[in-house]
């Protein structure tokens, strides 16, 4: 692939994720991306053939970039249960942020994807289930599965708004999981 197609592919991803957040899923057309992007919606389709591979192509986006996360943090010294937890504290990877982008993003995309392609969601379960069978195999799985539900709750409370943590109590709970997952990760 061209860079130039790469380029083109990246904008139609961002015009697409960009229409997702601010008008929601529903507003989500071909001819509206196209547009937003500055393609010619021949470009677009030459790219995306459908709007549901273009909404595969935002799941993978995302999901790629959350492995390439999760992967950078264990490069940088941290077990696999503290890189995990790591990945839900926004504050320290996008101080700039207060509320988690990505995966409001994700959650918006994935919820779309799964209604129209049954094939994508069945993959996309079986990797989840692959990951969290292996990422469970610590010395203390209970423990490590408590971290994981914890984080998850945090996060859907906030792609909802319902019973969002304070700040600074939420810093205190990352912190206190982080604890946690570095015992789990020393005792591994």
């Amino acid at each position: 692939m061209t860079n130039r197609s790469n380029v083109t592919k990246q904008k139609l991803l961002d015009a697409a994720s960009d229409i997702i957040m601010e008008h929601g899923v529903h507003q989500l057309t071909l001819d509206e991306v196209a547009k937003t992007a500055g393609v010619s919606k021949g470009g677009l389709l030459y790219h995306y053939p459908s709007k549901e591979a273009l909404l595969t192509a935002i799941v993978e986006r995302l999901q790629t970039e959350q492995n390439d996360m999760y992967e950078s943090l264990q490069l940088e010294g941290y077990g696999p249960i503290e890189a995990f937890v790591r990945l839900f504290d926004e504050t320290k990877l996008y101080p700039e942020r207060s509320s988690l982008h990505i995966d409001a993003e994700k959650m918006i995309a994935f919820l779309t994807l799964f209604a129209v392609d049954q094939d994508y969601a069945e993959r996309w379960k079986h990797d989840i289930d692959t990951f969290f069978a292996q990422f469970q195999q610590t010395s203390d799985p209970v423990e490590t599965m408590i971290i994981r539900y914890a984080l998850e709750g945090m996060m859907m409370s906030e792609h909802f708004h319902v019973g969002v943590p304070p700040t600074e109590l939420k810093q205190q709970i990352i912190a206190r999981l982080i604890e946690r997952a570095r015992r789990i990760d020393t005792e591994t």
